[in-house]
């Protein structure tokens, strides 16, 4: 009576093992790196090259700013000994006022562009797990994990969709 109590147990235990390898023989893995799509898809590389023009413009009118800044400090440094009290005054406080209004425009200018970097990237991110989805969908992938963030140490290379996600992308955005 006992060994066959032990005799069914154990093939119970082998059936529910083999029922387990057999489910995980249907799994399907896949893996896409999302940060090296955003930068090689057409959309991304456009993005950076937007941000990266946009911020030469705004840093070109900065640097305007920063001269004028230096004329008026020389100019303070060299006539500021044999002006007036009050046109000195008025001078300095010209400069410390445009000197503050020069360090606002830097940090609003700085912040605005790293807000729409984040925004872009975001809505492009967005884009691409859609894409992810899609594909892993269509190839039956159960499963599809991200290698950019750092939790994927090793995968074999035909598990990556990545370029599949670029390619896909790029010709939604009417590139090929």
């Amino acid at each position: 009576m006992r060994m066959t109590k032990v005799l069914g147990a154990v093939i119970i235990a082998l059936a529910l093992f083999a029922s387990g390898q057999a489910l995980a023989a249907e799994q399907k893995i896949g893996y896409a790196d999302l940060q090296r799509a955003l930068n090689e898809c057409e959309a991304g590389m456009k993005a950076k090259d937007d941000l990266k023009n946009e911020a030469e413009k705004l840093e070109s009118e900065l640097n305007k700013e920063q001269e004028s800044l230096k004329k008026l400090k020389n100019e303070l440094d060299t006539k500021g000994a044999v002006w007036n009290k009050d046109t000195r005054d008025s001078k300095e406080k010209e400069f410390r006022a445009r000197s503050a209004e020069f360090q606002k425009k830097f940090m609003e200018y700085g912040e605005e562009l790293n807000q729409r970097k984040q925004e872009t990237e975001a809505k492009i991110i967005d884009e691409l797990r859609d894409i992810v989805e899609e594909i892993a969908k269509k190839n039956g992938l159960t499963f599809v994990f991200e290698r950019s963030v750092g939790g994927l140490l090793y995968a074999p290379k035909d598990l990556d969709v990545t370029d599949e996600v670029i390619r896909m992308h790029n010709s939604r955005n009417g590139r090929k």
